[in-house]
């Protein structure tokens, strides 16, 4: 995984932050960021961001997948916190979004 060979899922990132002892998002960022407790969960963390960003960018899910190759059934799932997406989809999104990964998994 540490060399980017594995194409793991959000809630496995999750987990290595939590061993870890920091937020998600800056687990993917360009530094740690020491975990709170009360953190909201990863995924509701996502679901918001996904859908403000998507909505202050003026899209539809319809068009946010057609922009980013991912499925807006998929994009759907994630918003309702559904869906326990890859990386590799995040990353997508987050640069259909012009957000890095890091944005889109941070509060």
């Amino acid at each position: 995984m540490e060399q980017g060979q594995v194409n793991v899922s959000l809630n496995t990132v999750d987990k290595l932050a939590r061993a870890l002892g920091v937020t998600t998002g800056s687990l993917v960022g360009l530094r740690p960021v020491a975990r709170q407790d009360g953190d909201a969960l990863i995924e509701e963390v996502l679901a918001h961001k996904l859908v403000s960003a998507r909505k202050a960018l003026m899209l539809t899910q319809d068009t946010l997948g057609q922009r980013s190759g991912v499925s807006m059934y998929v994009i759907a799932h994630i918003e309702r916190q559904a869906r326990n997406p890859s990386l590799q989809t995040l990353a997508k999104l987050a640069a259909s979004l012009d957000l890095s990964l890091e944005a889109l998994l941070s509060k």
